[in-house]
């Protein structure tokens, strides 16, 4: 406080008044309406909503526009508004209640009615000035407003105490309106419980980009809202650095919004002055030190000044409103304010550019132990530690299957290109980059190179690398196509993993999982489908655990496939569905690793000749491989677009595709399972061409020597078929079976026997086959082999089945409309109902010269149960006899 002659008295570190009498202060200046034309009405109805409660509180850091908010706002109330700039001589109580009291009374235009009692007992000396200050606003003849700017001058720690204490209890019609940069010593909690208080905060100030335009416009600029949008997220909304950015772009140089940024000269004078000046010699260290940090805990603060309290410190900061704000997700986490941290990184760089090296280190250490590699990269890189960053590639290769993949990629772009051939680490650096451009053979080519540098390294130390290595290697032999290389690396690198303790590479898991994943697929599509089976099974869990979620959504789609093209439509389906749901959860849907998975959802849905939802799903497979596709996926893709025109007529399309999959696009690839499939819907295509004998000479000179899967023995007895030689159909239905099990194809095989029987006049036979097809597709809902058997006696043969398989009719009725055949056969007649699946059972009983019991003891049910179904299959055939039932069976093909 300063005497009446200006002097200042200091008691107790607080400034307070002498004991003379306090002069009758100079009314107080109240802030200028006129100052801003702004209209921000979001922010005045927050004002507006406060003035019901006793307190507003307006709290946030320099420039953020309070002091102009709450002059407009004031400017607009009906009832006085009275205005205190306060300074740090206002901490003497007495001071502070004169000064107070002038307020209200030059807001209220006169003294009149003001209670002299309360106004005398205000005058007083000491702390008592408080109190008494309490009992008249208590007392007002008519309701008032206060405001107090600059409220964060006040630390006199008695004189914020008595004034808590007066805020305990509601004085209408007074409200308090309290502009501060930092939290007041209030006992704020009690109002903001009681809801007596209002708050307007930074994140409440922030220009929005629409009130951007109107500050912007007030300054004479006017920008394309693309630019607008930069600006405020590079500002923050801050009305200090908009204005600026304004400055700058109109400034003799005429800057541009790509180049704001907080080390231009406006911005940079601002903040030195208005905050690195305020702080003290340690704070200040603290600051620049800590700037090179995006993120900020208090642990990663201690490590990089080698000091303590950096919790504290960075708690206190928020506290006052003043450079840094907490991130929501992680609350021990604090970041600087964009352009605040320009400016500490300027000043950083041009007090102590000795230092940043040394800070860069300590920072990349702190995040590699804490796991954070990716961090790490970008401090290594800053500091130029080329080794330490050799050494963090190594570890960070299997993030490029996880969701960082992009921010690996960004970090090692920063990697100057002189430094990628300097040792084997650095090349892997090299080749990750090659990798997600797509450059596969660039990536072997520098992988050979890494392997040459490390051959002079012990096995202990030159293991880690190699692993890498492997791994990338088998990534881009996996993109080429060739597979038996991709399963000797994977191999090789399962060995090695086993023999490195996971403290020598802390991203061991992360690399089984890849290498199980990659050997899966090897497995799949080099026809070793047990085995594939099990890695694949196995590496979903392993990424999954070990944090690689691409790599999981990968291999549950090559599972999927596997499934699908193995026949189990069902499985494949419930795997697609986990890796989309999986996808859709990270958020990569259109990603890379989900190709597999929309092309099995493809062909699940040809297999139930849904061919609207399965060019959807290929279309998704399509749009997901952005650019050039892995070989196998790119040979997948031809096919299944091969096989949807197949089924929609479309023969020449089919055709154009298989001739396009045939080309050798990637030289090195070794697909054999694929190049076998693809040589199925090539027969299946020539078979729709009406040239079977191709079928017969491609299955009968090529492929006899290796054994025939199910589905390649299918085309070969069509080809019979269509030759009109069911003899030889039979033949091929009755050798052994396929290599594995496959559902799709053996309901082909029995719909091809059912035709096969009935061709050569088994009729019972025929039914019996085709009713074991139905059964079988019914659970998996498979409608594509009769889809493509379609024509002939099929049609006839279903409508007599729909007779026999009650359990199943809408299928069959289904399965009936789909292939244009009729629901009940010409020559049965109207009114015959069709069996359920036990009365069929019956059926095939009624024929023998067994009793009614003794079918029972067969069927393991009763016999009344068994009479029971008796009279339901001579009702349904309209007959009332046993024998009468019989013989109306046969005629009717139903035995």
């Amino acid at each position: 406080m300063v005497r009446q002659d200006g002097d200042p008295t200091s008691v107790g570190g607080f400034r307070v008044a002498s004991l003379e009498p306090v002069p009758a202060p100079p009314k107080p200046a109240r802030a200028q309406p006129g100052r801003s034309n702004l209209h921000r009405p979001r922010l005045t109805d927050l004002l507006d909503s406060g003035a019901s409660g006793m307190v507003t509180l307006v709290s946030a850091g320099a420039g953020w526009g309070k002091t102009t908010l709450v002059s407009a706002w004031a400017a607009t109330r009906r009832e006085p508004v009275g205005w205190l700039t306060l300074e740090s001589h206002d901490n003497d109580p007495r001071v502070f209640s004169a000064h107070v009291v002038a307020a209200l009374r030059a807001a209220s235009g006169a003294a009149d009615g003001w209670p002299a009692a309360q106004r005398d007992a205000v005058l007083n000396d000491g702390i008592g000035r408080i109190r008494a200050l309490g009992r008249m606003l208590s007392q007002l003849p008519l309701p008032m407003v206060l405001v107090l700017d600059d409220f964060d001058t006040i630390d006199n720690p008695r004189l914020l105490r008595e004034l808590g204490g007066i805020l305990r209890v509601p004085r209408d019609p007074f409200r308090l309106v309290l502009i501060s940069r930092t939290e007041p010593a209030l006992p704020l909690h009690r109002l903001r419980a009681a809801g007596e208080l209002s708050e307007v905060r930074t994140h409440d100030l922030a220009f929005t980009a629409d009130e951007a335009v109107d500050l912007l416009a007030a300054q004479g600029v006017r920008l394309p809202a693309e630019e607008i949008a930069l600006l405020v997220r590079r500002t923050e909304g801050w009305a200090a650095g908009l204005q600026l950015a304004a400055r700058f772009i109109t400034g003799p140089d005429g800057g541009s919004v790509a180049d704001f940024s907080g080390d231009v000269r406006p911005v940079d004078e601002y903040l030195s002055e208005e905050v690195l000046a305020r702080q003290n010699p340690r704070f200040r260290a603290f600051l620049l030190r800590t700037s090179i940090c995006e993120h900020l805990c208090g642990d990663l603060a201690d490590a990089v000044t080698q000091d303590s309290g950096g919790q504290r410190i960075l708690e206190e900061l928020e506290q006052v409103n003043q450079l840094v704000v907490r991130l929501d997700s992680h609350p021990y986490w604090f970041r600087y304010h964009h352009l605040i941290r320009d400016v500490l990184q300027h000043r950083l760089r041009l007090e102590s550019p000795e230092l940043l090296p040394q800070l860069h280190r300590r920072a990349a250490d702190w995040y590699a132990g804490k796991g954070m590699v990716i961090d790490a990269l970008g401090h290594a890189i800053a500091a130029r530690d080329w080794g330490h960053l050799g050494r963090l590639v190594v570890e960070a290769a299997p993030m490029i299957l996880s969701r960082d993949r992009s921010r690996l990629v960004e970090v090692l772009k920063r990697v100057p290109a002189a430094e990628l051939a300097g040792t084997a680490e650095l090349m892997i650096c090299g080749a990750i980059l090659l990798f997600d451009a797509g450059d596969y053979a660039g990536i072997r080519e520098r992988l050979r190179e890494a392997l040459g540098l490390l051959a002079d390294r012990t096995d202990t130390d030159r293991r880690p690398a190699e692993i890498a290595v492997r791994a990338l290697r088998a990534a881009a032999n996996r993109a080429a196509g060739d597979m038996p290389a991709v399963i000797r690396d994977s191999t090789s690198q399962l060995s090695d993993l086993a023999r490195v303790p996971v403290a020598r590479l802390p991203s061991t898991l992360q690399y089984r999982a890849i290498a199980l994943h990659n050997k899966g697929v090897a497995l799949l599509w080099t026809g070793q489908l047990e085995a594939a089976e099990r890695y694949l099974s196995r590496s979903s869990v392993a990424a999954r655990t070990a944090g690689v979620p691409l790599a999981e959504i990968n291999a549950l789609g090559h599972h999927a496939l596997l499934e699908v093209m193995s026949g189990s439509v069902r499985e494949a389906e419930r795997l697609v569905c986990l890796a989309r749901h999986r996808a859709e959860r990270g958020g990569w849907t259109d990603s890379v690793q989900v190709v597999a998975a929309h092309l099995a959802a493809s062909v699940v849905e040809l297999e139930r000749s849904r061919y609207g939802p399965a060019e959807r799903a290929l279309q998704l497979a399509l749009r997901a491989h952005r650019g050039d596709p892995e070989a196998a996926q790119w040979k997948l893709t031809l096919g299944i677009e091969a096989r949807l025109a197949m089924a929609q007529d479309r023969l020449p399309n089919a055709q154009a595709f298989l001739r396009e999959a045939r080309r050798r696009r990637y030289p090195d690839a070794r697909t054999p399972a694929i190049d076998r499939w693809l040589l199925a819907l090539e027969s299946e295509a020539d078979l729709l061409a009406d040239r079977p004998e191709l079928v017969q000479r491609r299955y009968g000179s090529q492929l006899r020597s290796v054994g025939l899967t199910l589905p390649e023995r299918n085309l070969l007895v069509r080809a019979a078929l269509a030759t009109r030689n069911p003899d030889a159909a039979q033949t091929l239905l009755t050798e052994r079976g396929s290599l594995m099990s496959e559902t799709v194809a053996t309901v082909e095989a029995r719909v091809l026997g059912a035709l096969t029987a009935d061709a050569i006049g088994r009729g019972v036979a025929a039914g019996e086959l085709l009713g074991k097809a139905v059964v079988l597709a019914a659970a998996e809902e498979i409608r594509r082999p009769f889809a493509r058997l379609a024509g002939g006696r099929l049609g006839s043969l279903l409508a007599r089945q729909s007779l026999m398989t009650g359990d199943h009719a809408a299928f069959v009725a289904d399965l009936l409309q789909l292939i244009g055949g009729t629901t009940v056969p010409d020559d049965i007649p109207a009114g015959v109902v069709a069996l359920s699946g036990r009365e069929t059972e019956v059926l095939h009983y009624l024929p023998t010269m067994l009793t009614a019991a003794e079918i029972g003891v067969e069927l393991g049910v009763s016999v009344n149960t068994i009479k029971a179904h008796m009279r339901a299959i001579y009702r349904k055939l309209g007959t009332p006899r046993r024998r009468q039932a019989v013989s109306r069976a046969r005629e009717y093909g139903l035995i």
